[in-house]
């Protein structure tokens, strides 16, 4: 029962956070992914941020991008390194629970349906990790762990609902959402 209730802790953690969570802490300067190298040109992160539960960082997030300003109108990633190890079936619960919050409105079939697409995608990570998603405006999302491509999945609301973790106005994260876009808190 512990070890079930410190996995549900820590899987809040990775696709978003609980509001015991901080993102106040700047993520250190992260590598740029080569995965993304083809698509996203820029040398250095748009915006950086780490998320931390009490006094245990998470993960360290940065938003890759060639716009002068965040939009899903442009090519994006955002890269992950995670600082602990974490169930794949965690994070696919807590990804489902963040997209959710972010958009009350998704309908049971499309919560389904989602669900179904993250567990082809999410492997289970471990500290060191890293895990990409790399966004074209087209609706395609390509995802990365640790350099190797796990998945695609081509559906405009599906990367909508899914980065919606972090962009949302609405995401249960707003401290690590404005370090990655820039914005005034």
């Amino acid at each position: 029962m512990r070890k079930t209730v410190w996995a549900a802790a820590v899987a809040g953690a990775l696709f978003a956070a609980a509001p015991a969570f901080s993102a106040n802490a700047s993520a250190p300067d992260a590598p740029k992914p080569a995965e993304i190298g083809t698509v996203i040109k820029a040398v250095a992160p748009y915006g950086t941020g780490s998320l931390k539960m009490l006094f245990i960082s998470a993960y360290d997030a940065s938003l890759w991008t060639d716009a002068t300003q965040w939009s899903m109108r442009a090519p994006f990633a955002i890269s992950m390194t995670y600082h602990f190890a974490c169930d794949a079936s965690d994070i696919v619960d807590r990804a489902v629970d963040e997209m959710t919050h972010a958009n009350p409105n998704l309908n049971t079939a499309t919560i389904a349906r989602y669900r179904t697409l993250i567990a082809g995608l999410f492997p289970a990570v471990k500290s060191g990790d890293n895990m990409t998603g790399l966004y074209t405006p087209d609706g395609t999302v390509r995802f990365f762990h640790d350099g190797q491509q796990t998945g695609e999945v081509r559906d405009p609301a599906f990367a909508k609902a899914f980065f919606g973790i972090w962009f949302s106005p609405d995401t249960s994260e707003p401290g690590l959402r404005a370090k990655l876009l820039h914005l005034d808190t």
